[in-house]
């Protein structure tokens, strides 16, 4: 069930008594704040999601329909007076409903069926999220040292190692040399599969063997390599989510 948060704003404690009262026999509808003073209700708005207010309209300071003028579209507002006379101009500022005081229990259920009526349809009216039908790529270009351009599928590659200007990307049997960059060689691995653990080093997860210390120890090859200060929780973070649940 869709649970309405909502405020009462409203600056004769009684009327603010019978609200609760009447919003606590509704099961679809939780109070979280009572104001007196609009303008506190106004900066406790900035900063907290409110999907309705109660709200009167003759309060000191500021009006009702001040106040609703100052209140994001999205807010919907049942005023509650005890004063016909206004009702034209809540109307022209689009609020939900009017409770004209003194008001039954009754009506005060058909306004706040009518909340959440409005926003039931409004959450099944946001557009749908966007899904990513295209291929995520296996493999990327790389231009080695002699002038070859080379594609190196990601599940062949072992480990990278940054050497100054230039990387060397390691698979089973072969070295590339390439004066590309480690931050572009991250970016465009995937990063669910791969993770830094030096400076000087980027590693293959599906690779692992073991790790001993501070060494990682691959599966087809001699070679280990270190796990820096820097990386170390990051990387440790990264294996205990994505290797070992």
């Amino acid at each position: 069930m869709k649970v309405i948060n909502c405020i009462i704003v409203e600056d004769e404690p009684y009327a603010i008594d019978i609200l609760s009262d009447f919003i606590s026999k509704v099961p679809f509808i939780n109070l979280t704040e009572t104001f007196t003073n609009p303008i506190e209700a106004l900066l406790y708005l900035k900063g907290s999601a409110t999907d309705l207010i109660f709200l009167d309209i003759n309060m000191p300071e500021l009006s009702g329909i001040d106040l609703i003028k100052m209140l994001p579209k999205s807010t919907e507002i049942i005023i509650t007076s005890a004063f016909s006379e206004f009702a034209l101009a809540g109307f022209e500022n689009n609020v939900l409903d009017y409770l004209l005081k003194p008001f039954a229990f009754d009506r005060f259920l058909q306004a706040s069926q009518k909340a959440l009526d409005k926003l039931i349809l409004l959450s099944s009216n946001k557009p749908a999220p966007v899904i990513d039908l295209q291929p995520k790529p296996d493999s990327f270009y790389l231009k080695t040292d002699h002038g070859k351009i080379v594609r190196i599928n990601f599940e062949d590659i072992i480990y990278i190692e940054g050497l100054k200007n230039y990387c060397s990307v390691f698979t089973e049997n072969e070295r590339h040399i390439s004066l590309v960059s480690m931050k572009t060689l991250v970016d465009t691995l995937p990063q669910e599969n791969f993770a830094r653990t030096h400076k000087s080093y980027i590693i293959a997860l599906k690779r692992i063997k073991a790790i001993d210390g501070n060494m990682v120890i691959f599966d087809k090859i001699k070679e280990k390599i270190p796990i820096g200060v820097t990386y170390r929780d990051s990387f440790f973070a990264l294996l205990n989510n994505k290797m070992f649940k």
